[in-house]
């Protein structure tokens, strides 16, 4: 197998994964550590190293407010049991890469994952990846850490003053993403890979972040399929305002401004010379108060414009796509959900002069009809908007694969939670608490194989890892509106028509679609 690779900085020595066939290199650096002056900076290219760096150990996590596994809840029980083992701290940007090659020329495609966590938390070696038990499918895993939170989207005055002209200023967690992958395309080769079939995926925030990465011009050619798990952000132009867009620059600088002011630092300056765990600890005090949340703001060059007004215009690589829910996430307070009739009808006064036809097509005439409304595909904020997205790809001819995970998760009754979803695309159930058996381990066996088979082929369809032909999955179209569902088995089906969705479809078209 591939033990020892040479990358463009260096030799590089991995170590036998569990699976012997896999070699698995821990920590490996794509950026300098971004500390010191480096600090709230764009990443920096790696430098070069003498002898064998030894890639056994993973790096340390991205700085977060709390650390992971330090409390008694779900997420600790669930994702975390261990991690409180684990250091974090600014030097943090390096990969961990799977790969099942035997020599520099397999051409194996490329599998890169970008973890979730709201942008504030997580890190890439969550419990519940198990990046060996895909690669052992045929394809290179590669787990990505990034700067988060304060770190890797504070925006301020002083940031923007002293960036270059025309580089990209703050959302900084985006551009190490974006090195990462760049770094894979640059180096993948020298692991067995195929840098021109590089897939990139995520799931939460790393949805949201997958969709930043194929949205900006900077990674134009280099990445030729996504997913995006839980769920995909879109708008169709009848949302309130505070939830239409993401911040502007001006507005993320004053944001970060004054949240130095809250816990009494004066200037960028003193910030940067201020230790980090010590920034942590202020912020995790401030926000007993008010929750501090940095993430993306529109910067002009890397992020131009909002995911949704990329997609109407159709300014988004042209890559096929898998995209999809876990349903219990659509039953949650975030569904937007729960209107009574009279506040339903407050509502479709919004359309204006098409207000009766919006009444018409929703056939509303009642409160139990009313929050249904609410909750199913026309308005539910995941649902709407992962099946309106499917709706608008591909009729500008994109091929995209639409699924709702509805599994059975045993041992409490929290059913198909967000993120469950991972336990079966990385066929990690042999590492969760949970009692899994063997309708688990047969639909674990399908899901990574659908996801394997797209990494390979841009499309999931064929045979799981024992040979089995899988059950079909058709594209989302508008004349077969095509969804897998994951129960306990991979079931398809066709959706019926939604002419509310279509509606508001049409409403965002108007609306975000750039006027000539």
């Amino acid at each position: 197998m591939l033990r020892k690779v040479k990358v463009k900085n260096g030799l590089l020595q991995g170590m036998t994964g569990k699976d012997p066939r896999i070699t698995v290199f821990r920590g490996v650096p794509y950026a300098k550590p971004p500390v010191g002056e480096l600090r709230w900076k764009a990443p920096q290219p790696a430098e070069d190293w003498e002898g064998v760096r030894k890639c056994y150990e993973y790096a340390d996590m991205a700085m977060m407010r709390v650390h992971p596994g330090m409390d008694d809840d779900f997420y600790t029980k669930e994702l975390h049991p261990v991690a409180a083992e684990y250091k974090m701290s600014e030097d943090c940007l390096y990969l961990n890469i799977f790969t099942p090659a035997k020599t520099t020329e397999d051409n194996i495609p490329v599998f890169v994952y970008i973890h979730g966590g709201g942008l504030q938390d997580g890190y890439s070696y969550e419990v519940e990846f198990d990046p060996e038990r895909v690669a052992r499918r045929g394809v290179i895993v590669v787990m990505v850490a990034y700067r988060l939170g304060l770190f890797g989207f504070l925006a301020h005055p002083e940031i923007t003053a002293r960036t270059p002209e025309g580089e990209v200023i703050s959302n900084f967690g985006m551009q190490d993403q974006s090195m990462a992958i760049h770094w894979v395309y640059d180096n993948i080769r020298a692991f067995g890979g195929d840098p021109d079939n590089i897939v990139i995926c995520g799931q939460s925030a790393g949805a949201r972040s997958v969709q930043a990465q194929i949205c900006t011009p900077l990674n134009d050619g280099l990445i030729k399929g996504a997913i995006i798990q839980s769920a995909v952000s879109m708008m169709f132009g009848d949302e309130d305002q505070s939830m239409a867009a993401i911040p502007s620059l001006q507005e993320a600088e004053k944001y970060g401004a004054d949240f130095l002011q809250t816990i009494g630092i004066d200037s960028l300056e003193e910030a940067e010379k201020t230790d980090a765990h010590e920034l942590m600890r202020r912020l995790d005090k401030a926000s007993e108060k008010t929750r501090y949340v940095f993430g993306l703001c529109t910067d002009g060059r890397f992020v131009r414009e909002s995911a949704p007004s990329a997609y109407y215009n159709n300014r988004v690589a042209d890559i096929p796509l898998i995209v999809g829910v876990c349903r219990l996430k659509t039953q949650s307070p975030c569904r937007k959900g729960g209107l009574n009739y009279q506040e339903f009808l407050q509502k479709a006064k919004k359309y204006g002069d098409r207000e009766a036809e919006f009444l018409r097509l929703a056939e509303v005439t009642n409160d139990e009809e009313a929050d249904a409304l609410m909750a199913g595909d026309a308005f539910n904020n995941f649902l709407a908007g992962t099946r309106g997205f499917c709706e608008l790809r591909s009729s500008m001819g994109q091929k995209v694969y639409y699924y709702i995970f509805d599994h059975d998760i045993p041992g409490d009754d929290a059913g198909s939670f967000h993120g469950s979803d991972l336990w079966f695309m990385f066929d990690s159930l042999g590492n969760s608490w949970r009692p899994f058996e063997g309708k688990h381990y047969d639909l674990a066996r399908q899901v990574t194989s659908y996801w394997t088979n797209f990494v390979k082929y841009k499309d999931p369809n064929g045979t799981d890892y024992n040979g089995n032909p899988l059950p079909l999955w058709e594209p989302y179209s508008r004349d077969k509106k095509a969804v897998m569902k994951f129960l306990d088995t991979p079931v398809p089906e066709i959706l019926e028509e939604c002419p509310v969705l279509d509606f508001r479809l049409a409403w965002g078209k108007e609306r975000l679609t750039d006027k000539e």
